[in-house]
This record gives structure tokens, sequence and C-alpha cells, in this order.
């Protein structure tokens, strides 16, 4: 390495280089590009912090360093939480300031709040500034709680005035039809993903009944919460927006309910919550109820309920729970309607695959899902299943027709 003499031109050049934010090793390199020397990057760094460039220098005053734009470390952590770390200037009152540490970091403090802070401190010369207050900056946020909340509730509320349909009475309507929705998973499911399918399904409502029975079977939402993205026991899914899922439910119920007004004698809703979304689908069900008056809409918080249609008794679950003896346990919570039908069916989901069977006389109907596969269906191969919907026509006392969608 030859030993030289920095002149003022190539020492500025050095500042010049170092302001544009290039590294020592690089303003080397470019030096040696231009001026055709070797430059020492040791030398360089040197300079570059202290204005020196002898080894021997030992100025009383500390160090001087370059101001350079520092670069930030962020983490996203399991719980939903993001960490950041960087190295800032501020002043200690700045320190104490949410907003602007927040600010500092580049999150908005309309959108997060802090979950932890930590701000350790010293003072550093600065060639262009001098003495100045330095933090290495560590922060832990969340989005806020509230911006989430207030979106969904809104959603919730907007038209809770009840909805008057036109409805009117046909007696030549004979059949009736159960429409068993089961384990959309709004969310991952989106409007544009079942449009076609809703519409054949409205096309087949559209040709009357006496009765039309919807039946919400459970996990219609894909999280049981609005801040995050967890089933009702805390297991932490892959991130949905949740406001949007309940607006894209409310849609899509509202389309089928109004059709099915427009073209039933009797309209029931029935609903059991699913391992998803059994808290929040109970508040879903309330929305129902408020809004179409006009239904016998059944609001309840339990794993299974039953009706009877005409001569035909049908028992729905989530089928995440009383998997052993479903018929024995339907026969004794049913008595009543269990000595007066003709006909027994239990219908349920959860598997996100087609099956019936027929075990003693009484017919087990697990109903498939349209949902498209999400990330952990998908890693693990679950992504076999027909993506199907149903409507199901029954006489007084028996199924006549079976509708996949």
């Amino acid at each position: 390495m030859i030993r030289l003499n920095w002149t003022d031109k190539q020492k500025n050049r050095i500042i010049e280089l170092s302001k544009q934010g290039l590294s020592s090793p690089k303003v080397a390199q470019q030096m040696f590009d231009e001026y055709g020397i070797n430059f020492s990057k040791r030398t360089v760094a040197r300079f570059i912090a202290t204005g020196h460039t002898s080894s021997h220098y030992k100025g009383k005053q500390k160090p001087k360093v370059k101001d350079v734009k520092r670069g930030t470390e962020i983490v996203i952590n399991k719980d939903g939480s993001t960490t950041s770390s960087t190295t800032m200037q501020m002043t200690s009152e700045q320190a104490k300031d949410p907003e602007f540490v927040l600010r500092a970091h580049g999150f908005n403090p309309d959108d997060w709040d802090i979950v932890s802070a930590r701000n350790n401190f010293w003072q550093q010369n600065s060639v262009e500034n001098g003495l100045i207050d330095l933090y290495q900056s560590k922060i832990t946020v969340k989005p806020k709680v509230d911006n989430d909340i207030k979106r969904a509730v809104k959603v919730l509320t907007r038209d809770i005035k009840p909805l008057k349909v036109k409805h009117s009475l046909d007696s030549s309507r004979k059949r009736n039809l159960v429409i068993p929705i089961t384990d959309n998973h709004w969310g991952i499911t989106h409007l544009s993903d079942v449009q076609d399918k809703l519409s054949e399904l409205l096309d087949i409502i559209k040709q009357g009944y006496g009765t039309i029975v919807i039946e919400m079977i459970g996990d219609m939402l894909h999280s049981d919460k609005i801040n995050s993205t967890e089933t009702v026991s805390g297991t932490v899914l892959e991130d949905v927006d949740m406001p949007k899922a309940i607006d894209e439910a409310m849609q899509f119920t509202e389309a089928i309910v109004v059709t099915a007004l427009e073209n039933a004698n009797t309209v029931m809703i029935k609903s059991v919550g699913g391992n998803h979304d059994f808290d929040i689908s109970y508040m879903f069900m309330i929305w129902i109820k408020e809004r179409f008056k006009q239904a016998q809409v059944d609001v309840n918080n339990r794993y299974r309920t039953a009706y009877l249609l005409g001569h035909v008794l049908i028992s729905i679950q989530h089928g995440n729970v009383n998997r052993k003896n479903p018929a024995q346990i339907l026969a004794n919570e049913c008595r009543h309607l269990w000595g007066i039908a003709t006909t027994t069916e239990i219908h349920s989901g959860h598997l996100h695959f087609d099956k019936t069977e027929d075990q003693n006389g009484v017919v087990f109907r697990q109903f498939s899902t349209p949902k498209p596969s999400d990330d952990w269906e998908t890693m693990n191969g679950f992504v076999g299943s027909n993506k199907l919907m149903y409507a199901l026509e029954y006489s007084d006392d028996r199924l006549k027709v079976e509708h996949f969608i």
C-alpha cells in the first residue's frame, strides 16, 4: 500500500462520497477508479470518522462520526406483533413521546399501539452537527384494536333496520327446500369465489317452495376475533381481513334470504356455531334476526339443534363434537319429534368433504365446502375434495332431489 499525503481535493471528494451514503470500502474503490491510487479502506474509514488519516491521532475530543441514515431491523412475531430496532437521533422528550417514536420507526400512530419500548441513550460527535443525542431504539407494536372493531361494528350496524321483502303465499308450492351452508370461512373465501354458485342457488330458490330452511352449520367466518385471526379455542390462523369477511358474509346471506322470502311461504333459518367462529357466529345470527323479521330465525349458542320439516326430522351440528353416537343423542334429546318423523337425517360439515351414510335408518349427510384451499390445507395436501354447495328438495316425508352446486 502506498503511503501518501492526501490533497484537499481528495479529502473533499471522500467526504462528498461519504455523504452520498457509500460505505468506506466503496469510497476507497471509487477513489481508486478516479485517481488510480490505492486508498486504504481502514484509513478512509478513520478519516470519515475522525477527520484525520493518521493512526497516531489521539485527539481529546470524542471520535467524530458521519451522519448517515441507519437501517431498521423488522421482526414479525407469531402473536401478530412487530418488533422494530434502529438507531436514531432524538431528544429525551421525544423519546418519551409514543407518537414520535412510532413515526421514527415508520409506523402510523393512528394504526399501531406500542406494546413495549426501550431506548438506550448515548452522545456522540458528528461531523455536521457536533455533539448529538443518539438512541438505540427497540419497540414492539400491535395493530390498533379500536380501528378493526370500529370497522366491524360499522359493517354490522350500517343496515340494522329490518328489511321488508314482498312476501306472498302460494298454495301450489308443495315441496320444501333445505339449503345447508357450512364451512364458508369468509375471509379465506371471497364473493368472487362463489358468485357463480350463488347465482345457480338463487335460480333453484326461484322455482318456489312451501318452506325453505337455511341451515347455518358453522364456520361461516374464518376467525372468531376481529383484530386477530384465531379460532374460538385460540389457535392462530393465517391473517384475514375480518371486517371485509363480515361484509361479504352479509351480502351472501342477504341475497339468499331475500330470494327465499320472495319465493317461499315460510322461511326458517337454523344455526349452530363452528370450531372457528362459535362466538362471532352468535352475534352474526343476531344481525340476521334483526334484519329479516319476516323469517323464523333461531338464535342459539348450542352445539346442535333439530327441527321437523313435514315428517322429516333434521338435526344440524358442525361435526367437531358429538361424533360417537349422534343418532342416539338425537333420539334422547328430541323424543317427541323422533316419534313423529318418518325420516331422520343429521347434517354436518367440519371435515370439508362430501359423505352420505345410512346408519340403521338415520341418514348422515356431511357436506363439503366451496372455499378455496388455504395455506394449511395446501401444505398438508388436503386439496382433493369437491368444492360444493347444496340444495335439497324434500316432500312431506323424504328427500326427493339433491342439487350439487
